[in-house]
């Protein structure tokens, strides 16, 4: 019998979903943006001097530099504790190595207590950054793309705990924060000009990003999803062909990601200098 989700956790979702943009507030306010004036404050007292057209728009700058600061504290906190909790939940879990794990026994898995806790609070986590990053976020050029991203991890999340993927989606769930919290780090590091700790952040994002989601991702999970679960299960699991569409969505997602990943790296080789692709409109709008 599936694992059916009961009122109790709908309602538990349903209140993550107001508690983390409050909680978002509450740290903007009392620890993220005094941090990011501090910092920006030190990077332009110890920078170059602007010339009078950019002092013009300085406020502008500013405060755009401030959200984008603010966000990245926001997404590493996040990644970092889920990281954490992901880790403690399935650390020597035999299915780390065994993607046949994912199967065996299934639907009679154990959802341990760290476990659970990790996928109600991504869940709603996931849930409230649809709305957040329509409403809240800094637009960047791939927007399509984060939002349809964070709509297909709430599916996801969602169908893998109400119908017991729960070995599987821990594995997908570990691989996207291991990844997304160094591009958080190196955000930061880039925007609080340490070029050099932001350079050996970025290298370190993208040859994850390359082993975590596009080589372990695909041929590990999707491999096992797509061709293991038939041989394993007597007949295909609820909500099979969705599931697997969802995650082939994401790796999709991750090859049009890697690409803009690549075009940074290839800035940084021809200019020494590299930022985030995705913000060029960003600076367009504070430039002209």
């Amino acid at each position: 019998m599936v694992q059916v989700l009961s009122w109790s956790q709908l309602w538990l979702t349903g209140g993550l979903v107001v508690f983390f943009p409050a909680l978002r507030l509450v740290l903007n306010a009392a620890a993220f943006e005094p941090l990011a004036n501090a910092v920006l404050q030190h990077s332009r007292n110890h920078g170059s001097s602007s010339s009078s057209s950019s002092s013009k728009l300085a406020p502008k700058r500013t405060q755009l530099a401030v959200e984008k600061f603010c966000e990245s504290c926001w997404k590493l906190l996040g990644h970092v504790v889920f990281l954490c909790i992901g880790l403690a939940a399935v650390w020597g879990a035999p299915w780390l190595q065994d993607s046949r794990q994912f199967w065996d026994g299934w639907p009679h898995h154990d959802l341990s207590a760290p476990l659970h806790v990790l996928y109600q609070l991504k869940l709603g986590f996931y849930c409230s950054s649809i709305a957040t990053y329509v409403l809240w976020d800094v637009r960047r050029s791939d927007f399509a793309a984060t939002f349809t991203h964070h709509v297909a991890t709430a599916l996801l999340i969602g169908m893998s705990l109400h119908h017991k993927y729960w070995r599987v989606g821990s594995v997908i769930m570990l691989l996207n924060d291991a990844d997304d919290t160094l591009m958080e780090a190196a955000k930061l590091a880039k925007y609080c000009r340490r070029e050099g700790l932001a350079t050996t952040l970025f290298i370190a994002f993208a040859a994850a990003f390359l082993l975590l989601r596009l080589g372990y991702f695909p041929f590990f999970v999707l491999g096992s999803t797509l061709f293991e679960a038939p041989e394993v299960l007597p007949q295909p699991p609820p909500q099979y062909a969705s599931f697997n569409g969802l995650l082939l969505l994401l790796l999709g997602l991750n090859c049009y990601w890697f690409r803009l990943v690549l075009r940074i790296a290839w800035l940084k080789l021809m200019t020494g200098s590299a930022h985030d692709v995705r913000e060029e409109e960003d600076y367009q709008g504070c430039t002209g």
